[in-house]
């Protein structure tokens, strides 16, 4: 079977290697030197517990179901990583999660795309299949649970109070924490687990940082490249846009490219193997201009035409197809063919995207009222797809 790897701190391990940590409030707090070390400062928890797996289960790679603290004895059921003693959850440790990382650099919105994706994917699962979403409830800490952490940190920020998130900071402990869902589907028999991380745009602007801050794009199973379209040059002239473009993203793909090439022979090859979806945002500025700046139109794309499978009937994958060689086409127009040819030249299975993940720009005090995503979950249906998921698509 193959291994599994912690959605912490990426090391690899056995399901029978697993361990547990004890979940009785009366058992001592003693510090835990692994957790500790992960977290870059002292923690004091219950004990964690080593499995109490024989010799001819670990071999067969069983996994333990439960251990027994022995200090007080109770009987936990609460997994932790082998490597960094952060609890996870115990049946995606059974079934294997998928990894997606959402990079882009700083202002890319990775924060909007990432609020905005899980409510519409909680809201339109029914038309991809009858999928069910549920958020991760497991954490050391409550507050620290996904379940919990994306209402609070996500959510009501966006949508209840409708203010902007704050961009995330490069040394921002939360980016840490990854955000896990289960997605279930009737008649299928092991769920899928899904886990996104928002990291600081700037860990992309030099390939060292790759390696240091995003070591999860390593063991990634598929890549969300979120790209802002107001960064290309052409576009950003053409709308007389203010400032200068800060970071453009060929210099991220190209770090991206780097890391890769120049590290390990087997991450390398698979890395480029793995689904990447290059995602252009704020798409529906472009398409609202289609007037003003015919020569910047997107063939396949309307902003009248939402995608089609939020109406029901089914997921067509030829919809996909068809925008995502319009995009192709307009950056070509756009004066970018280098940089299509860079991601085509180095990525097997790619395709691009274009997406509005609040249909409007935010007023000047960055709040925004009435959000109306376009074309936001395209992306990931197109990489569940290439997962084999079972999705309902159109006859």
């Amino acid at each position: 079977m193959p291994k599994i790897v912690c959605p912490y701190c990426f090391e690899e391990f056995n399901r029978s290697e697993v361990m547990f940590r004890c979940t009785n409030d009366d058992c001592e707090k003693l510090m835990d030197l692994k957790l500790s070390h992960f977290w870059g400062q002292d923690r004091k928890m219950l004990p964690f517990v080593e499995n109490q797996l024989g010799w001819v289960a670990k071999k067969l790679d069983s996994m333990p179901d439960s251990a027994d603290c022995p200090r007080c004895g109770h009987t936990t059921y609460t997994v932790i990583c082998p490597h960094c003693h952060n609890v996870i959850p115990k049946e995606m440790v059974k079934h294997k999660g998928y990894i997606i990382s959402i990079i882009g650099a700083r202002s890319s919105g990775k924060t909007n795309y990432i609020t905005v994706l899980i409510d519409q994917l909680r809201k339109y699962g029914s038309k991809l299949g009858n999928l069910g979403v549920l958020a991760s409830t497991v954490a050391d800490e409550r507050k620290d649970c996904t379940q919990v952490r994306y209402q609070t940190d996500f959510y009501d920020i966006l949508f209840k109070r409708g203010i902007l998130p704050a961009q995330t900071k490069i040394a921002d402990q939360k980016s840490k924490i990854p955000l896990i869902y289960t997605i279930t589907q009737k008649g299928v028999k092991n769920p899928l687990y899904l886990v996104f991380y928002d990291t600081a745009g700037e860990n992309f602007n030099d390939p060292k940082n790759i390696s240091k801050n995003v070591k999860f794009l390593d063991e990634s199973d598929a890549v969300i490249f979120l790209l802002d379209t107001f960064s290309i040059p052409y576009i950003h002239e053409k709308l007389n846009m203010k400032g200068e473009i800060e970071l453009k993203y060929d210099v991220i793909l190209n770090n991206i490219i780097d890391h890769f090439a120049n590290g390990d022979k087997k991450k390398k090859e698979a890395h480029f193997k793995k689904p990447m979806a290059f995602a252009f945002s704020k798409i529906d500025t472009i398409l609202q201009h289609s007037e003003e700046l015919a020569d910047t139109s997107i063939p396949g794309m309307s902003i009248d035409q939402n995608s089609p499978y939020l109406e029901g009937g089914g997921i067509q994958m030829g919809d996909i197809e068809t925008v995502s060689d319009g995009l192709k086409s307009a950056l070509c127009s756009w004066h970018e063919d280098g940089f299509v040819n860079n991601a085509e030249n180095h990525y097997k299975n790619l395709k691009f995207f274009g997406f509005s993940a609040l249909g409007k720009s935010p007023e000047t005090d960055n709040h925004i009222s009435d959000i109306q995503p376009y074309r936001v979950l395209d992306p990931l249906v197109w990489i569940l797809d290439q997962f084999k998921y079972p999705l309902l698509k159109k006859k």
